[in-house]
């Protein structure tokens, strides 16, 4: 994964603000962030990541550079707003091994061009905000949607609608529904930086 660009990193405030979303004690906090950090790099170590504390400090980093810039994280249990930040990384990840396979294939060599480093999508940071409008539940909802690949993906929804109380279909609907509303957010918001 492409190193983070050092100019972005969060400052002090922003990681204070970042353990106060954690616990208002600052020893509490303190407890809480270990515990972050661990949790973080299980999770990245069970996608079969190999510097998953890189991943790990990337995404922290991206949550306290969102708390400086005024995101209000409403959720009872931030970390799942941090795992739907870890999934973006992953997802970054995968794109980036993908596309130095590509350059490594034999077949594509010497390339046609040179490729240009991709840049960074600005709608992934209005999706973040758009996240942060809808109600906590829809958001946690729609975060723990899509969480997993595959098989795991396929038990996780069958669990969510089992504690939801619904089928599995109902649950495809409701997703569906907040989905449209982000996407018409999204694009206004896009459409919006656009004029700007």
């Amino acid at each position: 994964m492409a190193r983070p660009d050092k100019r972005s990193e969060p400052g002090r405030e922003a990681l204070e603000r970042l353990l106060a979303l954690l616990d208002p004690d600052p020893g509490r906090a303190a407890r809480e962030f270990i515990q972050l950090r661990q949790r973080l790099t299980r999770l990245f170590e069970w996608r079969g990541c190999r510097f998953p504390e890189d991943l790990v400090d990337e995404t922290i980093s991206r949550v306290a550079r969102r708390l400086a810039e005024g995101i209000e994280i409403r959720s009872d249990d931030p970390y799942r707003y941090f795992c739907g930040v870890a999934h973006m990384v992953f997802k970054e990840l995968l794109r980036e091994r993908r596309r130095e396979r590509k350059l490594q294939d034999p077949a594509s060599w010497p390339p046609d061009q040179i490729p240009e480093e991709e840049p960074d999508d600005p709608r992934m940071e209005v999706l973040l905000r758009c996240l942060d409008r809808l109600p906590e539940d829809q958001r946690d909802l729609i975060l723990e949607y899509h969480q997993g690949d595959g098989r795991e993906r396929i038990e996780n929804r069958q669990a969510i609608a089992h504690r939801l109380g619904v089928p599995l279909n109902a649950l495809r609907i409701r997703v569906h529904r907040i989905r449209a509303r982000l996407e018409e957010w999204v694009q206004e918001e896009v459409a919006k930086d656009g004029e700007t």
